[in-house]
This record gives structure tokens, sequence and C-alpha cells, in this order.
């Protein structure tokens, strides 16, 4: 790894462009490096992982006079941004009018700037010399991170960036050497050798029921109008959770309206057929109260807040949800973009365990995967060795389709070759889920452990009764100000003023014989039960 002397302000980098042909670890989430391919003098490509970041960058919610702008989703739309210059946003269908729009894009003069995901790389070759071109790989880590489920997209990523005129693999949580697939070895890395650290402040949380204390500090939130950190109120809250099921679980525990809720995930059929009766809403569009994020929105996305509170729930029944602390939590922290706000590098990590006596040690798991490998190889050159007829081979390669995306082997460039992403994501998916979530003890020593290796920053690490106390019971004056002000904005049936009653049933018979208007001026049980006695109600 070689240190790289940035030029940076107040926390930006103001560099003219990247180092060519490297990784560059770039140390710090939000620091605008995007924002250098995106307005140097040269031509770009970047590759990003989800469209919910492009969007993010077309439709950003300040235009060129600093004015707030949210923008619907009718408004937004592939093409040219109508904030940015000269950014295209290439994502979703290539439909004809799409490729028509950018033959016209690409044929104007000036220099050139595309914003794509990572499956659009291949089919841009078709219009574009990649040799006029610089490629921008960014949050490269989601490469081995999404292997999973988006391997062709990151297999046509990995098949052409060296056909350009240069080539950067950014993130601020890059691959870790150990997990870094072969075709990386001969990269070289930076990393950016910042004058100013980060200091982080993580709030873990460990219970057996994440999703209830989620729900409890949203209660909190709507009881006494924030929450209350250190005599700072948060307004907002911005739960990042990578299940839409789990979001939905939350929201209909806590009663939640489209007034003070937004979800931000994929807009796809089978998310809507979950989400059926809630809102699918964006990054572009008005924060709310309470923020619900999936993991489309973990990197890169700016949310602006002057209090909003970032909090992570993972749930090891739901491997989806269990955020890794050395490329993950990082990125989280990072989200939120307004430095006026006082909770900006704090986050609640919410999580469970599942404790397991007998498992395979992670040196055993890397032996086995190891032998794996080793056996593809083996296949591979014998494979290659034998002169196979053109029937045979596309009988090997619909093989190897069948087996899917775990498959060791993989067909390129006429030679059958070993897939060891596969092998590295195994051995990551591993880790997280029996090493790091193994228990509370193993969690806090791997915050630890990254605040050092990671980031380079310095991480502190709250005791989890500091956490506990922020949603303790809330008083009998905060549940009397949340009903009255319920009672007088609503007439209908109320789960949450069904809760207090149950709670203080003084409150629910005051209502009845007393009336809103003057409830709200007695603050004590004493003085509403004084006046129900001169009713006669006592």
């Amino acid at each position: 790894m070689i240190k790289l002397d940035i030029q940076e302000r107040d926390g930006f980098l103001i560099m003219k462009d990247f180092p060519k042909n490297c990784i560059f670890n770039k140390v710090k989430t939000g620091c605008g490096a995007t924002t250098i391919a995106l307005t140097n003098d040269e031509n770009y490509i970047i590759a990003v992982p989800t469209t919910e970041l492009i969007e993010n960058k077309c439709y950003p919610i300040n235009d060129k006079d600093g004015n707030v702008k949210f923008w619907k989703k009718h408004e937004r739309k592939s093409g040219l941004s109508p904030v940015v210059d000269n950014l295209f946003g290439l994502y979703g269908d290539f439909t004809i009018e799409l490729k028509k729009k950018l033959n016209n894009y690409l044929s104007t003069t000036g220099i050139k700037k595309i914003i794509c995901t990572y499956d659009k790389i291949a089919k841009l070759m078709e219009f574009i010399d990649a040799k006029e071109f610089k490629i921008l790989i960014d949050e490269y880590h989601n490469l081995l991170k999404q292997y999973s489920f988006r391997d062709k997209a990151i297999n046509g990523v990995l098949a052409h960036f060296k056909e350009f005129k240069s080539y950067c693999f950014i993130s601020a949580t890059p691959i870790p050497n150990n997990l870094k697939p072969a075709i990386f070895n001969d990269i070289p890395e930076y990393i950016a050798n910042w004058n100013t650290t980060d200091e982080i402040t993580v709030y873990p949380y460990h219970t057996n029921t994440p999703y209830m204390i989620a729900a409890k500090f949203i209660k909190t939130y709507q009881s006494k109008d924030c929450l209350n950190v250190n005599g700072v109120e948060s307004k907002e809250a911005y739960f990042f959770i990578n299940s839409v099921t789990e979001i939905k679980a939350i929201l209909k525990q806590t009663q939640l309206t489209e007034d003070n809720y937004r979800i931000i995930c994929a807009d796809n059929p089978k998310n809507r057929r979950t989400l059926e009766g809630y809102t699918i809403s964006s990054s572009a569009e008005a924060p709310k109260k309470f923020n619900f994020i999936t993991s489309k929105s973990f990197e890169g996305v700016d949310f602006h807040s002057e209090t909003g509170l970032c909090f992570v729930v993972s749930n090891v029944m739901n491997r989806h949800t269990l955020v890794s602390i050395d490329m993950d939590i990082p990125q989280i922290v990072g989200r939120i973009r307004t430095k006026a706000n006082p909770f900006r590098n704090k986050v609640v990590h919410i999580f469970n365990t599942k404790a397991i006596d007998h498992y395979t040690t992670l040196e055993d798991m890397k032996q086995a995967v190891d032998e794996e490998v080793k056996a593809a190889q083996e296949r591979a050159d014998m494979l290659n060795n034998t002169k196979l007829s053109e029937a045979a081979i596309k009988q090997q390669i619909d093989e190897i389709k069948k087996v899917g995306v775990e498959s060791y082997l993989s067909y390129q460039e006429n030679k059958f070759v070993v897939n060891d992403m596969v092998a590295k994501l195994q051995l990551y998916s591993y880790y997280i889920a029996t090493v790091v979530y193994q228990s509370d003890k193993s969690l806090r020593e791997t915050y630890a452990q990254s605040g050092i290796a990671v980031t380079k920053g310095k991480w502190h690490i709250a005791p989890e009764k500091f956490v506990k106390e922020l949603i303790t019971k809330p008083t009998f004056r905060e549940l009397h100000k949340q009903y009255c002000n319920i009672k007088a904005n609503s007439m209908a049936f109320n789960l949450e003023t069904i809760d207090i009653e149950h709670e203080h049933p003084i409150l629910g018979r005051a209502y009845r014989k007393l009336g809103i208007n003057t409830l709200k001026r007695l603050r004590t049980i004493k003085s509403i039960k004084a006046e129900l006695e001169k009713l006669g109600e006592m």
C-alpha cells in the first residue's frame, strides 16, 4: 500500500484527478471524491453500485443557486441531469429512447461525464471509444460484497476496465488484503494521507429482539418529540435495515403514517408486494422524521439533516441485515452530510447474536475453501489442456451455468478459469455471520480493531448502559403531551392512545369527561384528579 499525499480542504478532496490504473483508498466517506471525476477536465465513466446513487448525484436537493428542491418519482429520469451541467445518468432499462438520448449526448462537443450502474459497462462499450474515457469504479468493495446476486454485472466491469484510457477502483472501505480476489493482485493500491482524522462514536445495543428495540426508539421519539443524547436533541432518525420485510414489521408495530416515514429501497415488483399499503420513496424526496434505508443507499448517497441520528439494525436470523464492521459501518456513518449535525459521526447499532458452541473456525473454513479452489484449478487445467470439441465445451459451460454463481469455474476468453471471487465471498460471509455476530463481546472487539485498522481514525465505543438509558420509560408528563397532541389532531382510532390509556387510565377518563382543551392545561395526575373530583368523577 502506497501513501498518497493529497490536496484537501475542510475534510474534502480538492485534487484535479486520481492516480491512474490503481486502487485508491480514500479513507474518508463523504469527502467529495466522486465530485472530482464529475467536474474535472477529463472524459469520465463513473460506475456505481446503485441507481439510487446516480439519482442522488443527478438530482441533488440543492440547485445551482443553493435553492432546495425535492424531486418526485416522475421527475427523475435516466439521461441528462437537469441540475448538474453535462452529467448523463445511465440506469434502468436500456430502451430505444435511452439509446437515442445517449447517442445524442455523445455526438455533442466538449467533455463527457457519464455515471452508470455496474451492469451498464458492458453495454456502454458498444457506444463509446473506451480509449477516450477514464473509468472510475466507485465503491468497488461491492464487487466482492454483491457478487452472489450481481455476478453478471460485476463480471462485465472486470472484463472491460483495462480497455479504458485509465482506471481507478475507489472506496473508503476497500476489500481487505486477505479477501482480495486475484484479479486485483498486480494493481497498486494507494491510501490517502489525510492531515485530520474523524472521530466516530458507536453505540452497540445487544438484544434478543432488535426490531422491537428499533420500535422502542421510535416510540421514544414520538413520546418525547426527540431523542436526548447527552443533552442534545435528535429530531429525526435514519434506520439502515437491509430487509423490507423487517421495515414493514417496524411500521406496523409503531403505526407510523406516510406523514412521518420514508422508505428508501429498490422500487421493484417484489418490494411493492411486500410493502403493500406503504409508499416506496427515494433519497431525492423530502426527508421525514423516520427514514428507513436498505443497502441500495448504504454507500455514496448523501442525506441532509440538521439533527438526524443513524441507527443500524441487524438480525442474525436474516443474513441480509448483517452489516460488516470494516466495510458497512464506516459507509453508513458518513451518509449524513450536514456538517452542523452534532450526530453526523455517531451510529447506534442494534443487533442480536446466535452463539454457536461448535462451529468450523475461520482458519478451518479458509483451508476448506483453499482446497476447493485448488481442485477447481486442476479441473480448469485439465479442460484447457484437452482438445475438446465445440459441443463438449458448450456442454461443460452449460454445467457451470447450472451450478450458478457458486461455481468456482467460469469460461472467459476461450478458456476455463477459476473464479476466486466466489471463494473470497464465502470467507467474507462466513466471517461476518459466525465470528463477528457470535457474541456481544466479539462484535465489540471487532469494532475496536476496525477503528484502528480500517478508518485510521478514532472510534469510541459507548457502553450499552448509555444506550439503554436513551429509551427509558417516558414520564407521565411526556405521555400526557403525546396523548393530547394525538387527540387534538385526530378523532380516529389510534393504538398509541390506547397504549397510553392502558398505562394511565386517568388520561382516557379525563379526555372523555373534561375535553381536550382542559386536559391540555392539566400537567399532573394530581391536577387532573382535582378537576375530576369537582365533577364527582373520582
